[in-house]
């Protein structure tokens, strides 16, 4: 295979990422940022270093690998919010939809202009901070409860800034009820189906994340970057970020900066001293993790659960693609180990499937 030639199925592989994670967002109900992909795709070329480094990349662009489009994506709706150009604020939300061509336009000055700015949020992987996320876990976390009936030590990898965290401070309309905080500023209200036995409160006794990038709030910019990646056309997504973003600031989680499986191995095992139960969450993460990393920590909370006891059990309540089209709630549980089937939702939790 000569140079080229590679070179030549390397990008079109790039393009056709582009192309799926743009139909990915029409059918998550972001229309505008699947045109936005669409039109990136029209206009980028090797001209610029910005283009090169999209075109030519190292990795595996795709949705369930470095989800290099919504990099891309995310740096776009940054500089159209920053305000610093000011053809790509025109046309993106909240302003009227441009035409096809208007966005193509704007997104070549962009890259021509701010080439070298975009290519700082080509170096992380996407940070959603989709609290949305959080009605599942927080569901994961009521069986939890009620099945052993003790406070929780909560652990999460891929935290982020740490919002889903904060998953007790939010109020909830569950299967027709209320739960979690009636009086918190944000309220998440997923469309339900299914059965409406939901488990009791989580009570969290204390909590703690670790992610590659952790995003510090009381950084300056660090808001704006969590609203970045959220796309444009969703006001609610936006407005659910912004309100569990004032949460956060009241009530920080700790956030360590370290690699998952080091992290979880140090860190995530049965209390010691009981009358606790010990849970490790996460959210559409285990897909960035490597899969050397993915069986060390499987290996671990398999190994540590295997001491696990009533008086301080092991919960590991996971929300993923683990098979099929949508992801999965799921809830292993230590004494025994097994795994249960608890939901199926969309990513951002707009609709759960309760199976419990």
């Amino acid at each position: 295979m000569t140079a080229t030639t590679e070179s030549d199925e390397v990008e079109a592989t790039v393009r056709r990422a582009f192309l799926d994670q743009a139909e990915l967002c029409r059918d998550f109900g972001s229309v505008f940022t699947g045109r936005a992909l669409r039109a990136f795709v029209d206009v980028v070329d090797c001209e610029t270093a910005f283009g090169r480094v999209v075109l030519g990349w190292e990795g595996l662009p795709d949705a369930l690998h470095d989800a290099l489009p919504l990099r891309v994506a995310a740096g776009f709706h940054a500089l159209a919010r920053s305000g610093r150009n000011v053809a790509l604020s025109a046309v993106y939300p909240p302003g009227e939809d441009p035409s096809d061509e208007a966005l193509r336009h704007a997104l070549r000055v962009a890259v021509t202009a701010e080439g070298d700015w975009l290519l700082g949020w080509l170096r992380s992987a996407p940070q959603t901070n989709e609290v949305g996320r959080s009605a599942c876990l927080y569901l994961g976390l009521r069986q939890v409860a009620r099945v052993t009936g003790l406070p929780i030590r909560l652990f999460e990898i891929g935290s982020s800034a740490g919002l889903n965290l904060n998953l007790d401070r939010y109020g909830y309309t569950l299967a027709g009820r209320v739960h979690g905080d009636p009086d918190s500023v944000l309220r998440l209200t997923p469309d339900w189906s299914g059965a409406d036995d939901l488990g009791v409160d989580p009570r969290i006794a204390e909590r703690r994340g670790c992610d590659l990038e952790p995003l510090d709030l009381s950084e300056p910019g660090q808001r704006d970057r969590i609203l970045a990646y959220l796309w444009p056309d969703q006001a609610a997504r936006v407005d659910r970020a912004a309100r569990a973003v004032a949460i956060a600031e009241h009530h920080p989680p700790r956030i360590d900066r370290a690699e998952a499986a080091d992290w979880v191995i140090r860190n995530v095992a049965p209390a010691v001293e009981g009358g606790l139960a010990t849970a490790l969450m996460h959210s559409i993460t285990w897909g960035y993790i490597p899969e050397a990393d993915q069986q060390r920590i499987t290996e671990h909370l398999e190994a540590v659960g295997a001491d696990a006891t009533a008086d301080a059990p092991l919960a590991w309540v996971t929300f993923e693609f683990d098979t099929g089209v949508q992801p999965a709630l799921r809830l292993r549980l230590w004494p025994g180990g097994e795994s249960r089937l608890l939901a199926l939702a969309d990513p951002h939790c707009r609709r759960i499937d309760w199976k419990a």
